[in-house]
């Protein structure tokens, strides 16, 4: 590891720090996507464990990513969403919403990763980053230890500073348990490692003085060429293809001169419903406004940003993603959570 100070910690340790690894919230592999994604947004977490609606076994992890990329290449959409738009109701036909989780869970072509507690960090670092998975699960966590650990203050109102915006034993995921007494699943973010790491600042020394715009320039949404971004006229649907198509978690929206005006993330996806998909054939200002969703500046950051700051930033803002700009305050590069622990391998 670049960062030879990680390399003495493991799984567990991150696990200890951040508390109650049990992920609390779950659907049945037979729910519809629509109840997953309400699940989702009532609790503002990106994914959930699937068990099987007549065992009760665990299935697998389905993240909104996951949904996201299953709905953009479902036969009918296009025809639900231009009916919604013209009529401004729903066609009373089947959605893609209205289908089972089961069906998400069959269209990925790879199962979510399992590690040991007692594997090494530079394992789960991996995992993150070459394979680029949200979240990995954790094998070997004692149950009774899940008892132990205490609950951290449960935010209220907006989401606070220091919680994990994607964690799904997250503070906010204390109290009514919905898991129906199944088997404990746990498992760790990209988020959980960032705030460990951060934890741990004083030991990484000049590991975090590296300039930022030399790690954005390895994401993959710049190797190829330059930054793709969306205008205010693509519309919605234009904008989720193009999330699955480059593999992001985010696309910068711009104004006519280029300057970033706000960013579509592929979480907002969390909100939508078989009655509101004709949003998706709107322009993406649009469909934010028509799904509630808050239109304002994203996280920005200039050439002269370290990645000690930058994580910092992150972690104070409850951001997934900095958006490195030019003076002209137009988007060159982005650097997500992946790219920050990419940086210390």
């Amino acid at each position: 590891m670049k960062a030879a100070a990680l390399e003495k910690y493991t799984v567990r340790d991150v696990l200890e720090y951040r508390g109650h690894p049990q992920l609390h919230r779950s659907v049945d592999s037979a729910s519809d996507i629509e109840s997953a994604l309400a699940l989702m947004n009532r609790h503002d977490i990106v994914s959930v464990p699937v068990f099987d609606a007549a065992s009760e076994s665990f299935v697998d992890i389905v993240s909104v990513y996951d949904i996201r990329d299953y709905i953009v290449r479902t036969a009918g959409l296009e025809d639900e969403v231009a009916h919604q738009l013209l009529s401004g109701r729903p066609s009373g036909k089947h959605t893609v919403l209205q289908g089972a989780v089961a069906q998400v869970v069959q269209s990925r072509k790879h199962a979510s990763p399992a590690i040991s507690a007692g594997a090494p960090l530079a394992d789960l670092l991996r995992l993150f980053t070459t394979q680029r998975h949200h979240r990995v699960l954790v094998s070997g966590v004692d149950p009774r230890h899940l008892d132990a650990v205490q609950a951290a203050e449960v935010p209220t109102g907006s989401r606070k500073r220091g919680f994990s915006v994607d964690s799904g034993c997250s503070a906010a995921s204390f109290g009514d348990d919905e898991s129906g007494g199944r088997a404990a699943v746990c498992g760790l973010t990209q988020y959980d490692v960032v705030r460990f790491i951060q934890h741990h600042n004083h030991e990484l020394g000049r590991a975090l003085d590296a300039p930022v715009a030399a790690v954005a320039r390895t994401h993959s949404a710049t190797k190829d060429g330059p930054l793709q971004c969306l205008t205010v006229r693509d519309t919605a649907l234009a904008a989720l293809r193009l999330l699955r198509d480059t593999h992001c978690s985010a696309l910068p929206v711009v104004d006519a001169d280029g300057r970033l005006v706000t960013e579509v993330a592929g979480a907002s996806l969390r909100r939508l419903s078989s009655g509101t998909l004709g949003l998706l054939g709107r322009p993406v200002l649009a469909y934010m406004f028509g799904l509630q969703l808050p239109v304002e500046g994203p996280y920005v950051v200039h050439d002269g940003f370290s990645v000690g700051q930058v994580m910092a930033g992150l972690l104070w803002t409850n951001c997934r993603r900095a958006w490195l700009v030019d003076r002209d305050e137009r988007p060159v590069a982005v650097v997500s959570l992946t790219d920050i622990l990419a940086h210390f391998m």
